[in-house]
């Protein structure tokens, strides 16, 4: 039975043409998309109407092309005008599709929508070209064939769609690229040839435009012209992606000439660290980082290299600059990790410090720069001393980088006003006591040389028996000009510029060597220290203990070493660590102000402490308060349940200490026996008091003396701590 349809044929070579230009048209799509994401907005424009242009007319030529491979008995010819009319939708495709490909990061909803209308665009591409032929009668479509092109193209499109997203996010290989687009090529060619083969020319119909295009020329002219076009777009790109990454290198260049001039700039050529510039920049970063949120442990310490003028007035401008060399090098190996060092101008460098915990920790890392500064300089044979003055300032109480910067420089200044040499905190309202505490901290760094420091001591007495238990040291300064200083007027300005350690070992010092005083004069009183927070933290505290017993010769059960509850609660391991060196040692170890801090029972229990120091806020009450006395009593049971022993400090009535010794306490301390005195007022005291139990009342009886008498009618019974001694020796000290 005969066909009503005319048998059609392909030409291959024509077909293999119009897959050819199919392939390149595509290739140069991907290219096309890059050139226009590689300009700027305006060259980009340019670009993406020229691709459109390009691969448009080879997606055209290719569509034409496998219609003219089509073999029918008959001759045909194509209608120019129809011809040319499908160029135009072609364009316009290849537009929307390099449009959408450029956008990255388009919804995927409207990515398939876009898809979909392109892949129905080429398929009525086709359809013009096929409208082109003029068949009487007209032909007949194949729907089955038709779904089959529909599907073909628009799988065509999604996977190309796909393949370009991916190569443009991370570049494949050569060989990848190649794979996809000849894989995306071949489902484009075989859905236009589907649709192709879908036309249905009835049988016996006759070719209307058979004198229009047509002929074996057709296809070499339209595939010449098509390639050379394509041929040109695709080394005009090729040029302009060369002259892309010409311009690249350049700005990357230029870039990095920068980066290395913003560099050079923020550094200081002498010591290759960060300058001033640099430093502020990066304190201003980290603040910015900290945002909102409460800033970190900052500190930072401006340091003045003292006398650098004087250097280099007397050897030249070259020995200054290697001395500073040198200077950045010490200062750069007593830096901790993540710390920053920067020089800020010729003679002053700039510490930026992370994590410190308070001040006793800065006043550490400060001492530390002092040193290394201080240790002299072999510079072309001449050996250069200088020393530094240390301001510092830290967060949160200087809350953003400015106010850090000028704080520091502030108290630095103040160190320098002190004479150099010294590091000072600064602190908030200074400017108005600054001038005070100056003229005070230059007079007490002399003090120790001028021999104005001296030690009061304050009796503690046995509650039951009101035998001398020991005394307290505490530490006094006789000013020549302002006369007896308050130590809460002293210890703050020795805490702030660095002289705290220093005292400490004084007064450690001064009562190891009276012990032995005593000890010759026939006595044998034990001494109470206070230990400071910056003394716990020195890390040879324990051998500077060591030498001042074995200087003076003093049997270490004869000194008691005080630390406060809230210093020693503050670092509880670190305190740990010390508290067993001390004890190691043989000295007793006492908990003072207890009650203040925020000590746990098991950190308490752990602690080789032999004494327990009640605060004195409890003792004031402790007549009229029944909650005080709740508190000492419990305070008294859980010392001695750990073996520790109870002193109570402040005791001020007679009514005090009789609650005391019911509830068991240990020893009292406090103005109701006797005021903190000199070590001479001391031993006339205890003199007097021995007297007045003997019955013998000494004619014109000082304050101390007049004080003893109070106390001995405050208490239940008699001081007979020296009661037996022969009082030969104790006279003798007396009238040193």
């Amino acid at each position: 039975m005969s066909s009503p349809f005319m048998d059609a044929q392909f030409q291959p070579s024509t077909q293999l043409i119009a897959w050819a230009l199919g392939l390149y048209a595509l290739f140069l799509q991907g290219t096309v998309v890059r050139c226009v994401r590689a300009n700027d907005r305006d060259a980009g424009l340019g670009w993406w109407l020229g691709g459109a242009l390009c691969v448009g007319t080879g997606f055209w030529a290719q569509s034409l092309l496998n219609l003219v491979a089509l073999q029918l008995p008959i001759r045909v010819g194509f209608v120019a005008q129809v011809v040319l009319a499908a160029w135009m939708p072609a364009v316009v495709i290849s537009a929307a599709a390099i449009w959408m490909q450029t956008r990255l990061h388009f919804p995927v909803r409207l990515r398939v929508i876009g898809g979909v209308l392109i892949a129905f665009g080429f398929c009525l591409l086709t359809f013009i070209h096929a409208s082109a032929i003029m068949f009487q009668p007209s032909v007949s479509w194949d729907v089955w064939r038709l779904m089959a092109s529909a599907l073909l193209t628009l799988g065509g499109c999604l996977l190309g769609s796909l393949a370009l997203r991916q190569s443009l996010a991370a570049e494949p290989p050569l060989w990848v690229r190649s794979l996809k687009v000849l894989g995306i090529s071949g489902l484009f060619n075989a859905g236009q040839v589907c649709m192709v083969w879908a036309m249905q020319v009835p049988a016996g119909a006759e070719c209307l435009s058979v004198d229009h295009l047509s002929g074996d020329g057709l296809v070499l002219v339209l595939s010449g012209a098509v390639l050379m076009l394509l041929v040109m777009g695709h080394l005009s790109m090729r040029l302009d992606a060369r002259a892309q990454r010409r311009q690249q290198v350049l700005v990357n260049s230029l870039k990095e000439a920068q980066a290395a001039l913003e560099e050079a700039a923020q550094h200081d050529p002498l010591t290759g660290l960060l300058n001033r510039q640099g430093f502020e920049r990066m304190l201003h970063q980290v603040f910015e980082d900290a945002g909102a949120s409460p800033a970190r442990r900052l500190c930072l310490m401006r340091l003045h290299v003292d006398g650098v003028r004087t250097l280099i007035e007397t050897y030249g401008h070259a020995h200054g600059d290697q001395l500073m060399r040198h200077l950045a090098l010490r200062l750069q190996v007593a830096l901790r990790e993540g710390d920053v060092l920067a020089h800020a101008e010729f003679d002053e460098f700039l510490v930026l410090a992370h994590g410190l915990v308070d001040e006793h920790d800065m006043a550490q890392l400060a001492q530390r720069f002092l040193t290394a500064v201080h240790e002299p300089c072999l510079v072309d044979g001449h050996e250069l001393s200088v020393s530094a003055s240390i301001g510092i300032a830290r967060s949160p109480e200087s809350f953003n980088a400015r106010l850090l910067l000028t704080h520091a420089s502030d108290a630095m200044l103040t160190a320098r006003k002190a004479g150099g040499g010294v590091y000072c905190f600064h602190r908030s309202g200074e400017d108005q006591v600054g001038v005070d505490q100056v003229a005070l901290q230059r007079d007490l760094r002399h003090a120790i040389a001028r021999d104005e420091l001296m030690l009061h001591f304050q009796p503690k007495l046995h509650a039951g028996s009101g035998a001398l238990a020991g005394v307290e040291a505490l530490l006094r300064w006789q000013h020549p000009v302002r006369g007896l200083v308050s130590p809460a007027t002293f210890i703050p300005v020795a805490e702030r510029f660095g002289l705290i350690g220093e005292l400490g070992l004084w007064v450690l010092d001064a009562a190891c060597r009276q012990v032995r005083l005593w000890h010759e004069a026939g006595v044998d009183v034990p001494v109470a220290v206070n230990l400071s927070a910056h003394q716990l933290r020195q890390p040879d505290l324990e051998r500077r203990v060591r030498e001042a017993l074995v200087r003076h010769r003093v049997p270490p059960a004869m000194l008691i070493l005080e630390i406060t509850e809230s210093v020693a609660m503050d670092d509880i391991e670190a305190s740990l660590r010390v508290f067993d060196l001390l004890d190691d040692i043989g000295v007793q170890l006492s908990i003072d102000d207890f009650g203040t801090g925020y000590s746990s029972l098991s950190y308490l229990r752990r602690l080789p402490a032999r004494q327990l120091k009640i605060d004195r806020s409890f003792i004031r009450d402790l007549d009229s308060s029944p909650d005080a006395q709740a508190i000492v009593e419990a305070v008294v049971h859980l010392a001695h349940a750990l073996g520790l022993k109870v002193v109570a400090e402040g005791v001020e009535t007679p009514e005090q200490a009789a609650i005391l010794t019911r509830l068991q306490c240990d020893e009292l301390q406090g103005y109701l026996y006797a005021r903190p005195m000199p070590e001479r007022d001391l031993l006339v005291w205890v003199l007097r008091q021995d007297m007045a139990v003997m019955g013998v009342v000494p004619e014109g009886p000082s304050r101390p003396a007049a004080e003893g008498k109070q106390a001995a009618k405050g208490t239940a019974r008699p001081i007979t701590a020296w009661s037996e001694l022969d009082y030969a020796p104790l006279l003798r000290q007396v009238g040193r």
